[in-house]
């Protein structure tokens, strides 16, 4: 959830850290002068209770709120300006106007999710794959499809990558793991009951879990020894389809098969050539663009 939706719910607050909560939420683009002593004034309470709604809200104290209520201010405003991610067309478009609206929405979800990208976590989830003796993924629904294409990409590496897709067998395979493994979990929300589950099981195992979720706190990412975090714009259920979140995904795990695939370019790219041919023995083309030399 992100932190201003955090502010918006103020039900468990007491009626001085609902008008801080408020006050923050009105005044969340006048983060980078924002000072406790401003608003304890305007809200006729006191620096201290400031502290303690900060606190309460998970954070060390007034500043890393402060910072998060900036990064999440400018990342709303950026990105997605003429296009809506959870209705993108109207009834009356027609179809050509629907193509243009939809390919509008890949544009800027691309852009977005390469904006959200952290080079340094990006960078410890490249490691940890390339390190890993098994990769192990734990997705449900629309990410499972996902997850699926990124082990079959990989495997045409050499590399071995274990998606299950049965409910509840994931569980069984916990003896099986060793600390020279990685995991990688995949959730929009954070909070899908089976992916919560795999993940509070790879680290029962002490093996290393690389998450990517949307962006404020959630219960995965709590759990995340790395988290990349995905284009967040579509509400749960009343979105007309997953065209942004289901597109970052997949260019996130697009992402991460490219730079493992870097990390040995030599390598890589003859052990995918052999295998490739080997599984696809017939394939060919009519296309002098599409053929081989």
């Amino acid at each position: 959830m992100l932190l201003l939706e955090q502010l918006n719910h103020t039900s468990m607050l007491s009626s001085g850290q609902r008008a801080i909560a408020c006050w923050l939420v009105d005044h969340r683009d006048e983060m980078a002068t924002v000072t406790t002593k401003r608003i304890a004034t305007e809200t006729f309470t006191s620096p201290a209770a400031v502290v303690r709604l900060a606190k309460r809200l998970g954070y060390e104290g007034f500043e890393p709120l402060r910072r998060e209520l900036i990064a999440e201010a400018s990342y709303l405003s950026q990105h997605f300006c003429g296009v809506d991610a959870n209705h993108p067309f109207v009834t009356s478009d027609r179809p050509l106007a629907i193509a243009a609206k939809v390919t509008s929405l890949a544009r800027e979800t691309a852009q977005d999710t390469l904006a959200l990208l952290d080079g340094e976590a990006l960078e410890q989830a490249v490691g940890l794959i390339v390190r890993a003796r098994v990769v192990h993924m734990a997705a449900v629904s629309f990410p499972l499809l996902y997850a699926q294409d990124f082990q079959l990409k990989m495997r045409r590496l050499g590399r071995m990558v274990e998606v299950c897709s049965l409910v509840g067998e994931p569980l069984f395979t916990e003896p099986t793991l060793r600390e020279d493994d990685c995991a990688l979990a995949i959730s929009y929300s954070g909070t899908t009951p089976a992916t919560i589950d795999m993940a509070r099981m790879y680290k029962r195992r002490g093996i290393p879990l690389i998450v990517l979720t949307s962006m404020g706190d959630n219960e995965l990412r709590r759990l995340a020894d790395v988290t990349l975090v995905l284009t967040t714009r579509e509400r749960l259920y009343s979105k007309v389809a997953g065209f942004t979140s289901e597109l970052s995904i997949k260019l996130v795990l697009d992402t991460l098969y490219a730079c493992v695939f870097c990390s040995d370019i030599e390598g890589s790219q003859r052990a995918k050539d052999e295998i490739s041919r080997r599984a696809e023995p017939g394939r060919r083309s009519d296309s002098a663009l599409l053929r081989e030399d």
